[in-house]
């Protein structure tokens, strides 16, 4: 012990107490929000906190909740932060995005859940294990930089704007994704290639709608997307004129895509813009077929689980279940 005080002088009494420290603050977080699922974890949730003085002693003490990093360097003050992700980092190139889109071979396996620890027993609905997600956010929402010319050539000219909620994401994040929407609305399958829309993407001005990427917390918020349905969703709010897209589906996707990810990203696009530009959820026609861009895909591509989630709804529980199709126009 002597040699160890000697050795260490102030560090080797700054550890204990660092360490008592961040497992007090992390423990009163959990306590106060729960102890999450691991599988729900969003963006610095590790539940590992690490205590460290810089080329000396490291010690890690595992928690159940959010994880947070303790720094002190050799004469400095004590930092914390908490981890980190890039949501929209998915490894596809936006502008080649449509190249590996496509619709799936088969309907979707069902997956090995409970179905009575699934919202209304719909398996398909859950959200699948991955990477971190951006949990929450500042509430707020900023303008991606960025414009486009003119794309596809209907007479019905819409604007939009490419946004992100502030405080989820890098800049760098913030341009991949509004590249990746602007690939996926300009390509072959979607709305500006039906004859009925032209699209355009502006950064200033008031745009005929907002395609924005957003924390899990406030897409749940009741005057966002609510959470009447608690399965993870985005959604188009009209009073807002905001396409909402959920962080945890474009980082997570959904169980009817199989794993596939680029083909969800996609979807989820196509679909929101969808009620954007008015159309409303639609039914699967044929089993075996593939499904409406406008059907409730992030839930299920069968109609009985539509149907048990939107009692009264457009569609009906008439047994015929499709495969995942991302495109307005199936190609």
């Amino acid at each position: 012990m002597g040699w160890f005080l000697h050795h260490y002088g102030w560090r080797a009494y700054a550890l204990p107490i660092l360490v008592a420290l961040t497992v007090v603050a992390v423990v009163g977080v959990v306590n106060s929000a729960g102890t999450p699922d691991a599988a729900d974890l969003g963006a610095g949730e590790s539940g590992v906190v690490t205590v460290t003085i810089s080329g000396s002693v490291v010690t890690t003490v595992t928690i159940a909740g959010p994880g947070a990093t303790t720094t002190v360097a050799d004469g400095a003050q004590p930092t914390a932060t908490g981890g980190g992700s890039d949501p929209a980092a998915s490894g596809v190139d936006a502008t080649d995005i449509y190249a590996q889109a496509r619709v799936a071979a088969q309907i979707p396996p069902t997956p090995r859940i409970d179905p009575s620890t699934a919202f209304e027993g719909v398996v398909m609905g859950a959200l699948p294990s991955g990477d971190a997600f951006a949990k929450t956010g500042a509430g707020t929402f900023h303008v991606v930089p960025g414009t486009s010319d003119p794309f596809g050539s209907g007479p019905d000219h819409r604007t939009f704007t490419v946004e992100s909620e502030d405080g989820i994401q890098s800049a760098t994040a913030d341009q991949d994704f509004a590249d990746a929407v602007v690939a996926i609305l300009s390509g072959p399958h979607s709305w500006a290639a039906d004859g009925k829309f032209t699209l355009q993407r502006i950064d200033s001005g008031v745009p005929d709608f907002r395609v924005t990427l957003t924390s899990q917390m406030t897409t749940r918020q009741a005057d966002y997307c609510g959470w009447e349905v608690q399965l993870e969703a985005s959604c188009y709010n009209s009073a807002r004129g905001r396409v909402l897209i959920n962080d945890a589906r474009w980082v997570r996707g959904a169980y009817s895509y199989d794993g596939d990810l680029v083909s969800y990203r996609v979807y989820a696009i196509n679909h929101e813009v969808g009620h954007a530009l008015g159309y409303d959820h639609e039914a699967c026609p044929v089993t075996g077929g593939p499904a409406p861009v406008m059907m409730q895909q992030s839930w299920s591509t069968a109609d009985d689980d539509v149907a048990r989630l939107n009692g009264g709804g457009p569609v009906p529980a008439d047994g015929k279940v499709c495969r995942a199709n991302p495109f307005v126009m199936a190609g």
